[in-house]
């Protein structure tokens, strides 16, 4: 039976009652999420998993960003893709910042709408490699080449086995695996850490935090527990073993505002092993050589980075850590949600005519489309083929 008029209610009525209800639950409990929160945050800054970072003053440097990027449009009931990579080269003496040069790539083509987000994020990968090869074998000096995408992939980016419809991707992500292993082979021994006069390889992201939440939340005080953060770091045994009695609240806390609450202005967390947090990154035998990771927060407004090296200690040190998270931080310059190192940022911006790019070719391909004038002259020279 329907409601009777006295009985119905609007939607701003059953909003107005569901605030005063709510209202109070929620605020108390994310109350309670920031009073664990600063209770926990000491103690992460004093058993060393967060630290301060000194940033470079001057700073003279050698560095390359790159950053990836995919647009995408509908035409004719399918899609149109255009992904690119752009590197920028910087040259920095005694903070005067200089340009250097630019390098790109791009790939224009049609994609089926089921594996658009996972081939985006495999191509992006795979040209930022590109670009980054290209930097090596060019012969100019670079102290950091840094990329705004990670170093290797995961494992639940590898689409379906069987069946034609994942071909394409099932094929994009080989091709990328492919790229990445070929990369290593052939630099591994020309980058830092195996030489340590050679260019040091990052790759930079916003998200992935959940691995310092999953460190927090080991018993510290045991070598299985510290079997995740890097013995170089130099732990201190004694606010170790009080974190043991806040992993509840800390498992509270969502990953974003717990990462948020221990780390401040210039600070990182210890670098921590990235393929025993996940295991199953690829390729197999880059990963099986050590991925380090950290989280650091570059300054004021700034939100925090996830930055991935290859490698494991000793060949990575403390020292190295810090001096590449002070670089990071000397080289971001503007604030914001925003806010990357400087060439990362330039390269993002170059890649904002994409999106006019994508437009303009949507418009040729669907105005071809209609004239038929492509396949006229396709069709035109079949008798020469009889």
């Amino acid at each position: 039976m329907a409601n009777s008029p006295d009985n119905s209610r609007s939607l701003a009525q059953s909003l107005a009652v569901q605030t005063q209800v709510h209202l109070a639950g929620t605020v108390g409990r994310m109350l309670k999420q920031i009073r664990d929160l600063e209770k926990a945050a000491p103690l992460f800054v004093e058993a060393g998993l967060v630290r301060s970072v000194d940033r470079p003053n001057p700073l003279t440097l050698n560095v390359a960003g790159i950053s990836t990027k995919a647009v995408t449009r509908r035409v004719a009931g399918g899609f149109l893709y255009a992904a690119a990579g752009v590197r920028v080269d910087l040259s920095v003496a005694n903070n005067v910042v200089a340009t250097r040069g630019e390098d790109s790539v791009c790939e224009i083509d049609d994609i089926d709408y089921e594996d658009q987000s996972k081939r985006y994020q495999l191509i992006a990968i795979r040209q930022a490699y590109e670009l980054a090869s290209r930097a090596i074998k060019s012969g100019e000096p670079f102290d950091v080449i840094l990329c705004d995408c990670p170093l290797l992939l995961n494992r639940s980016m590898v689409a379906p086995e069987e069946g034609q419809r994942y071909a394409a991707l099932r094929s994009t992500y080989q091709a990328t695996v492919d790229a990445i292993s070929a990369f290593w082979r052939e630099n591994r021994d020309r980058l830092f850490p195996w030489n340590r006069q050679g260019p040091l390889l990052a790759g930079l992201a916003s998200e992935r935090f959940g691995a310092i939440i999953q460190i927090s939340q080991q018993d510290m005080r045991t070598e299985e527990g510290r079997r995740h953060v890097l013995h170089v770091e130099d732990l201190a045994s004694g606010p170790l073993q009080q974190l043991a009695g806040v992993q509840a609240a800390i498992s509270g806390v969502g990953e974003r505002r717990f990462i948020n609450g221990i780390l401040g202005s210039f600070t990182r967390t210890a670098g921590f092993r990235m393929n025993t947090q996940t295991p199953r990154m690829e390729p197999h035998e880059v990963a099986g050589g050590g991925v380090v990771g950290l989280h650091y927060c570059a300054g004021p407004g700034t939100p925090p980075r996830l930055v991935q090296m290859i490698g494991d200690e000793p060949a990575w040190t403390s020292s190295d850590l810090d001096e590449l998270t002070g670089r990071l931080m000397a080289l971001t310059v503007a604030g914001g949600k925003g806010a990357w190192p400087m060439p990362v940022q330039l390269a993002a911006r170059e890649l904002s005519s994409l999106e006019g790019f994508i437009e303009h070719y949507r418009a040729g391909v669907h105005g071809e489309m209609k004239k038929r004038s492509i396949e006229d002259v396709w069709l035109s020279e079949l008798d020469d083929l009889i």
